[in-house]
């Protein structure tokens, strides 16, 4: 591999500056790729009058709230049981 030539040395670099250009391409169009899904997603979910917009808002807070309640009765549960424990090991 030191006897190179500097032809061989040269087709060498050149070969592996195009698999670099080619890897770095196909990256590029990836990104681009991903970036209008993600545009095309977000225009689909944007609510189209004011009223959708209350409602999807109402059904998400309403949904957040449900959530929050079944969280803070499991806390309470844990927490009950580990005072019960805790006193009872006195």
């Amino acid at each position: 591999m030191s006897q190179l030539s500097v032809d061989e040395i040269r087709q060498r670099q050149d070969f592996l500056r195009q698999q670099r250009d080619r890897l770095l391409a196909m990256k590029k169009e990836a990104r681009e790729k991903q970036l209008r899904e993600a545009e095309r997603g977000r225009a689909s979910q944007r609510p189209v009058s004011a009223r959708a917009a209350r409602s999807a808002l109402q059904h998400h807070q309403s949904a957040g709230d449900a959530d929050t309640d079944k969280k803070m009765a499991m806390r309470k549960a844990i927490a009950e049981k580990l005072r019960q424990e805790v006193i009872g090991k006195q």
